[in-house]
């Protein structure tokens, strides 16, 4: 017979897998709205953005209620402390999508910029990023969790090279200038969004183990 701390655990998991699959089709449809500069799928993402919010919220009081009332241990009390962290970076990331849907409407009429970086490209990384870590949770797959860390330095080697391609192209052409910026700060978000995806990764490892690799990496940062 499931008991109530098990009850409580399942309810909080449905919903931070809800607010995952919010967080991603956020993402997508940002990213969509850019490319085809549609606003109104742009003010969609603005809109689920309160959504996002409210479910943090929601998450948060889930978490610390049951963490007072059932006095979790071991894996179970590692598992709501990794929600409380992965929750804060899910509702970040629906921030990012919302400001990079923004810009898709800031966007609106001016010339296409042609580039050779490849934003939808690097949006799907990060969301693979994010599938990728909760595949690795529900399977408790240490190893998978733990390769997402060197995509999110690919992530970051490309938005490096967006940004240099962009500025090199508004040396060329200065009217372009304001749609380059757009795009250097919609890249400089995705990768955001790939340093929030790590964060989710450190955490399962987290609760799979009981290690926090960051301080891990810290120290030996430290001793080089």
């Amino acid at each position: 017979m499931i008991t109530h701390l098990e009850h409580e655990i399942e309810n909080i998991k449905r919903k931070v897998f809800t607010m995952t699959d919010a967080a991603i089709e956020a993402i997508n449809d940002s990213i969509d709205a850019l490319m085809t500069l549609d606003d109104k799928l742009a003010a969609k993402v603005i809109q689920g953005d309160t959504r996002i919010d409210k479910l943090e919220i929601q998450i948060d009081d889930d978490c610390v209620r049951t963490l007072v009332t059932q006095q979790p241990a071991a894996s179970d009390l590692r598992l709501i402390l990794s929600f409380l962290k992965i929750n804060t970076d899910l509702e970040r990331i629906a921030d990012i999508a919302a400001n990079i849907a923004k810009e898709a409407i800031r966007l609106e009429g001016r010339p296409r910029v042609t580039t050779t970086g490849d934003i939808p490209a690097m949006a799907a990384t990060c969301v693979n990023m994010i599938k990728t870590a909760f595949e690795a949770m529900t399977t408790r797959d240490v190893s998978m969790a733990a390769e997402i860390i060197s995509v999110d330095r690919e992530v970051d080697e490309l938005n490096i090279q967006l940004y240099r391609e962009l500025f090199a192209m508004m040396g060329d052409n200065p009217q372009i200038m304001p749609q380059a910026l757009g795009l250097i700060m919609v890249a400089k978000s995705l990768e955001r969004i790939g340093d929030h995806a790590k964060n989710i990764a450190e955490r399962v490892i987290y609760y799979i183990e009981g290690v926090d690799i960051r301080k891990e990496n810290k120290d030996h940062s430290d001793n080089k």
